[in-house]
């Protein structure tokens, strides 16, 4: 059959990312949702809930920022 189209070692370096991330996002939201004891239920669970995903595409954005590949230069 032919090579892999998959690289495995990207979908490792994915799959572990992916698990960071998962985590960060529970931890967030377990803290939040301790940190809001004083308030009502639903707010807390809105926030609690908006919160980790928003951290997480941060986390991204500046991920994708630094290391996005650089476009080549022209010599003239």
């Amino acid at each position: 059959m032919g090579q892999d189209p998959i690289s495995r070692k990207a979908l490792t370096r994915a799959a572990v990312a992916g698990v960071i991330l998962a985590g960060i996002g529970i931890v967030l939201f377990i803290g939040i949702w301790i940190l809001l004891d004083d308030i009502d239920a639903l707010p807390r669970l809105f926030v609690a809930l908006c919160i980790p995903p928003g951290v997480i595409a941060i986390i991204l954005g500046v991920f994708f920022l630094i290391v996005r590949p650089k476009p080549p230069q022209s010599s003239q």
